[in-house]
C-alpha cells in the first residue's frame, strides 16, 4: 500500500501530463536561456579582464559562470510568472518580468558600496513585491523578477560595475527572448491540454472501474477487501478532481468559443462520472450479492463494458436489467458466498439496486454515444470553481478569505488582506534572517533570506509556514549529500554539470505541488554544480549552506506563529464552513420550486458541492498529521465527516432529480430535508462565531402549517432510498454538530423496539447552556428535562448491519434533549445496554468503522422499565 500510495501522490495526481509538460518547458527554457548566454558572452566578453590581469584566468571563468546563472535565472523566473494562453500575452508578460529583473539588479549593484542600505532594501524590495501581489498577476510579474535580480545583483556586485548595466541587460533580453521562443513553441499544448486532462480523465475512469471489478469479485471481510475499498476511495476521490478540472475547462472553452460541441462533453462528462462512481459505492457496499446470480453477472458485466467503452454491451445489459425490477425485492440467495448479506442492508433492496445498475447503463449508453444526456437543461451552469495554474485552488482561496475575517481566538482577531498580513511577516522574518545570516557568514547570508522568502512564498497559514520551513532544512541537506556526490562525479566537465542543471531545474518545477523537500533538494544539486564549476566546493561550503538554511528556517517558524499568525485552525473552519453552506443551499434547493428540475440544477449542485468539498479537504488536511506523525485532535474524524457528507449529497442530488424528472412528489421529504440543512447551516455558524439559528436559509415548515406525512408503506424503491440517504446525511451533520458542542435537532421519534426513526418535527441547532463562546438558543422540544435523582430506565437492543452479521461493535453515544451528552456505552458482538436513563428524550447516536453515523431518538416514557431498541447502520456511502 505505501509504493501505490507514492505512486498516486508523485504521478497519479498529475492528470493530463500537465505538471510534466510544464516541468519539461521549464527545463528547455533553461538550457535555451544558458546557451544563447554562452553565445552572448563568447562573442562580447562582457565582464572579462585583460589576459595580462593577475588572476585573470579565475575571474574570467567566474565572470562566464555569472552570464550563465544570469540567464538560468531569468528562465526560471519568466517560466514561474509566464501562464498566459496567448502568445501576444505572454510576449507582454516576459517583457515585464525581464524589465523588473534588470531594474533589481540595476539597484543592488547601484548600492553595493553602502552595504547598511544593501542589506535594508534587502528586506524591503522582496517584502513591498509580496504586497503588490494583491493586484493580480501582471503585479506579481513584476514584483516577484525585482526581488530575484536584486539577490542576483546582490550576490554579483563586487563582479559588475554601474557603467557595465547595458550588458545585464543585455543578457536578460537575450535570455528572456529564448525563454518566449521555448515557450511559444510549446504554445500549442495549451490548445491540447482538455484533449489531454480528458485522456487522463478516461483512464483514471478505467483505473476506478478496474478496482471495482476486482472488488465485486473479492471475498467480503477480507484484508484484500478492506485494501481494495480503501484504494477505490482515494481513486474517486483523485476521479472527481480530475472531472472537476475538465469541466471548468470545457466551460471556460464554450464561454469564450460558443462551442456547442463543449457544452455537450460537458454533460456527457457529468453522466459519466456520476455512472462511474454508482457502480464504485454499489461496489463499496457489496450490493451486488444482494442480486440473483444471472443478475449479479450482469452487474459484472455493466463494469466490464464501461471500461472498455463497449457500448453495444451497455446497452445489452440496460435492456436485461430492466426483468430484475420487480415490484417486491428479490431475496438473497442466502447461500454462504453472500456471506449473510440480505436485502435490508441496503434501502429499497435487490430492486432498487438493479435499477440503480440500470440507470448506470443507461447514463454510460448516452454519455459514450455523446447523446444530450440531460434533456432538461435550459442553459448551461457556468463554472463553480477558479482554476489556478490549470489546477485547484486548494487551500489558497480559503486562507484568503479566512485571513480578511476576525478569528473567535485572540490572535486572529486583526483580520487583514493576506498580501498585507505575508508582507508583514516577510519584513520582519527578513530583518531576523539578515541579521543573524550576517552573523554567521556575511558572505552567504542570501541563503538565509532565500530561505525565508520561499516560507512565504505561496503558504499563509501558521502550519504550512511552519512544514515548509521545515522541509527546507531538510531537502537541504538531502540536497547536500546528494549535490557533493554528482559534483564529484562531473568534476570540471561542462557538458555533465549542464545536465544536472537541466535535470534539476525539470524536478524543481515538477514537485512544486508535490513535496517541497524534493524542490530544496533538486535547487541544491543546482547550487552545488554551479561552486563545483567555480572551484569553491567544500565540505565547509555545503555545512555554512545547511546553516544559513536553518536560520532562515528558524526565523520564518518563530514569525510565522507569533507575528499576525493566520492560524490553520481558523482557515479550517473558514472552508468547513463554505462547505457547509453549500451543502445546506444544495439541500434548500432539492425541493424549492425549480430545483431538481430547472435544467442544469443537479450538475450545478454537484460541481458546488465538488469544489466546496476539496477546498474543505485542502485546509483540514495538514492538521490530520503533524510533523512527528501524531494525528490531530478530532480533525481525522472530521475529514471522515466530510468525505461522508460529499459521497451521500452527490447522491442526494440525482435521486432527487430522478425523481423530480419522473412526476414524484416528494414533499413528504420536507421536514427531514430541512433539518439536514438546518443542521449544516447551524455549524457552519459556529464555526464562523454567528448566533446560531439566524441563517439565511428558508424558514422552518410550522408543524400545523405542513406537517410531514408519515412514511408510506408503498413506496417507490428510490423514494426509500432517497429518505434513507436524507436520515443518513442527517446523522453525518449531527455528529459534526457533537463535535462542536451544539444541540441537536429533534431528529426523530422512534418507537421502543423499532429500528427506524419516524418523521419528527424540525428544529434548529443550538450551543447548550452554560458553554462558552456563541450565545445559547433553546432547541425545541416537546420532552420534559432531565435529572439523574429520578427514577430511572434501561434501554438494550442490537445492532445490525450487512457488513457483521455476526454482531457489529460499535460506540452508542446518548445526548439528551438539552444537546448534553449524558453517557456513552460500547457495544460487543452487537448488544448494548445503557442503565440510568430518567424519563425524557435521547438522542442515540450510533458510530462505527466503515459505517455511516447513525441518530435515532428515543423517548422513555415511564421510570423502571426495560426498553428494547434496535439499531440498523449502513455501510459508509
Amino acid at each position: 500500500m505505501a509504493v501505490i500510495d507514492a505512486v498516486d501522490r508523485y504521478l497519479g495526481s498529475d492528470p493530463g501530463g500537465e505538471r510534466v509538460r510544464t516541468a519539461a518547458n521549464g527545463a528547455i527554457a533553461v538550457l535555451a536561456a544558458i546557451g544563447a548566454s554562452a553565445l552572448l558572452d563568447a562573442r562580447f566578453h562582457m565582464f572579462e579582464v585583460a589576459a595580462s590581469a593577475p588572476g585573470a584566468g579565475v575571474i574570467n571563468h567566474v565572470a562566464s559562470l555569472l552570464v550563465l546563472i544570469l540567464g538560468a535565472s531569468v528562465a526560471l523566473t519568466a517560466s514561474f510568472v509566464v501562464g498566459e494562453r496567448t502568445g501576444r500575452a505572454r510576449a507582454l508578460t516576459t517583457l515585464i518580468a525581464c524589465l523588473g529583473m534588470w531594474a533589481g539588479l540595476s539597484l543592488a549593484i547601484a548600492v553595493h558600496p553602502h552595504r547598511l542600505l544593501g542589506l535594508v532594501l534587502l528586506v524591503a524590495v522582496p517584502s513591498v513585491g509580496a504586497w503588490f501581489r494583491r493586484y493580480g498577476v501582471r503585479a506579481f510579474a513584476t514584483g516577484f523578477p525585482i526581488h530575484v535580480g536584486y539577490l542576483i545583483g546582490f550576490l554579483a556586485g563586487g563582479e559588475i560595475g554601474v557603467d557595465q548595466l547595458a550588458w545585464p541587460g543585455a543578457v536578460i533580453g537575450v535570455a528572456g527572448a529564448a525563454t518566449f521562443v521555448v515557450g511559444l513553441a510549446l504554445l500549442p499544448g495549451y490548445a491540447h491540454a482538455t484533449a489531454r486532462m480528458q485522456r487522463s480523465y478516461r483512464a483514471r475512469a478505467r483505473r476506478v472501474l478496474a478496482v471495482t471489478g476486482a472488488l465485486m469479485d473479492a471475498p467480503v471481510h477480507t484484508p484484500a477487501d478492506h485494501r481494495l475499498a480503501r484504494r477505490l476511495r482515494r481513486l474517486v476521490v483523485r476521479l472527481n478532481e480530475t472531472a472537476l478540472v475538465l469541466d471548468t475547462r470545457l466551460a471556460t472553452t464554450s464561454a469564450d468559443d460558443n462551442d456547442t460541441a463543449a457544452r455537450d462533453r460537458r454533460r456527457s462528462l457529468f453522466e459519466h462520472e456520476r455512472a462511474v462512481v454508482t457502480l464504485a459505492r454499489l461496489a463499496q457496499r457489496h450490493a451486488h450479492r444482494q442480486l440473483s446470480g444471472a443478475a449479479r453477472a450482469d452487474a459484472r458485466a455493466v463494469v466490464a463494458a464501461a471500461g472498455e467503452l463497449d457500448l453495444a454491451a451497455l446497452e445489452r445489459a440496460a435492456y436485461r436489467f430492466r426483468r430484475y425490477r420487480p415490484a417486491d425485492p428479490v431475496p438473497s440467495s442466502g447461500s454462504r458466498e453472500d456471506h449473510g448479506i440480505d436485502a435490508a442492508g441496503v434501502p429499497g433492496g435487490a430492486g432498487e439496486i438493479a435499477e440503480r445498475y440500470q440507470e448506470a447503463a443507461c447514463a454510460l449508453v448516452s454519455a459514450i454515444s455523446s447523446t444530450d444526456a440531460d434533456p432538461h437543461a435550459q442553459q448551461e451552469p457556468r463554472p463553480v470553481v477558479h482554476l489556478i495554474a490549470g489546477w485547484l485552488p486548494g487551500s489558497g482561496i480559503v486562507n484568503a478569505t479566512a485571513s480578511s475575517r476576525k478569528g473567535t481566538a485572540r490572535v486572529d482577531r486583526l483580520s487583514l488582506t493576506v498580501s498585507t498580513r505575508v508582507s508583514l511577516q516577510l519584513a520582519v522574518a527578513l530583518g531576523l534572517a539578515v541579521f543573524f545570516g550576517d552573523m554567521l557568514s556575511p558572505s552567504h547570508l542570501l541563503w538565509a533570506v532565500v530561505s525565508v522568502y520561499v516560507t512565504f512564498l505561496g503558504s499563509a497559514s501558521d502550519r504550512e509556514q511552519l512544514r515548509k520551513s521545515v522541509f527546507r532544512v531538510l531537502g537541504t541537506v538531502a540536497g547536500v549529500v546528494a549535490g557533493d556526490g554528482l559534483a564529484r562525479l562531473t568534476g570540471t566537465q561542462p557538458v555533465a554539470s549542464m545536465a544536472v542543471v537541466v535535470v534539476a531545474a525539470f524536478l524543481m518545477s515538477y514537485f512544486g505541488r508535490i513535496n517541497y523537500a524534493l524542490v530544496v533538494g533538486a535547487a541544491t544539486l543546482g547550487v552545488a554544480q554551479f561552486y563545483s564549476q567555480a572551484g569553491e566546493l567544500t565540505s565547509s561550503l555545503l555545512a555554512t549552506r545547511v546553516e544559513e538554511t536553518a536560520v532562515g528556517a528558524a526565523c520564518a517558524i518563530v514569525v510565522g506563529l507569533a507575528v499576525l499568525p493566520l492560524r490553520t485552525t481558523h482557515a479550517a473552519q473558514v472552508g468547513l464552513a463554505g462547505y457547509l453552506r453549500a451543502l445546506a443551499q444544495v439541500l434548500d434547493g432539492l425541493l424549492a420550486p425549480g430545483g431538481p428540475t430547472a435544467g442544469h440544477s443537479a450538475r450545478t449542485d454537484t460541481r458546488v458541492l465538488d469544489a466546496g468539498f476539496h477546498a474543505a479537504t485542502a485546509t483540514i488536511r495538514p492538521l490530520v498529521r503533524t510533523l512527528l506523525g501524531g494525528a490531530g485532535h478530532r480533525c481525522p474524524e472530521t475529514l471522515r465527516l466530510v468525505d461522508l457528507s460529499h459521497e451521500l449529497g452527490r447522491t442526494i442530488v440525482h435521486d432527487s432529480s430522478v425523481l423530480a424528472h419522473r412526476g414524484n412528489d416528494l414533499t413528504e421529504l420536507t421536514g427531514i430535508t430541512h433539518r439536514a440543512a438546518s443542521a449544516a447551516r447551524a455549524v457552519a455558524d459556529d464555526l464562523d462565531g454567528r448566533v446560531v439559528g439566524q441563517e439565511d436559509g428558508p424558514p422552518a415548515p410550522s408543524p400545523a402549517d405542513a406537517p410531514e406525512p408519515v412514511r408510506s408503506e408503498r413506496q417507490t424503491p428510490v423514494t426509500g432510498s432517497l429518505r434513507a440517504e436524507l436520515e443518513d446525511i442527517e446523522g453525518v451533520l449531527t455528529e459534526l454538530a457533537l463535535m462542536r458542542g451544539l444541540a441537536i435537532p429533534d431528529v426523530a421519534v422512534a418507537a421502543p423496539g423499532h429500528g427506524r426513526p419516524r418523521p419528527g418535527r424540525a428544529a434548529v441547532l443550538s450551543r447548550p447552556a452554560g458553554t462558552t463562546g456563541v450565545p445559547a438558543v433553546p432547541a425545541v422540544t416537546a420532552t420534559p428535562s432531565l435529572s439523574r435523582n429520578a427514577v430511572t430506565a434501561t434501554v438494550s437492543g442490537a445492532l445490525r448491519c450487512p457488513l457483521h452479521p455476526d454482531g457489529c461493535e460499535a460506540w452508542i453515544t446518548v445526548v439528551t434533549d438539552r444537546g448534553r451528552r449524558w453517557t456513552q456505552a460500547r457495544a460487543e458482538n452487537g448488544l448494548y445496554r445503557i442503565a440510568g436513563l430518567p424519563p425524557g428524550g435521547y438522542t442515540l447516536i450510533a458510530s462505527a468503522v466503515q459505517h455511516a453515523p447513525h441518530a435515532e431518538f428515543l423517548l422513555v416514557e415511564g421510570a423502571g422499565r426495560e426498553i428494547s431498541h434496535d439499531i440498523a447502520l449502513d455501510p459508509a456511502r
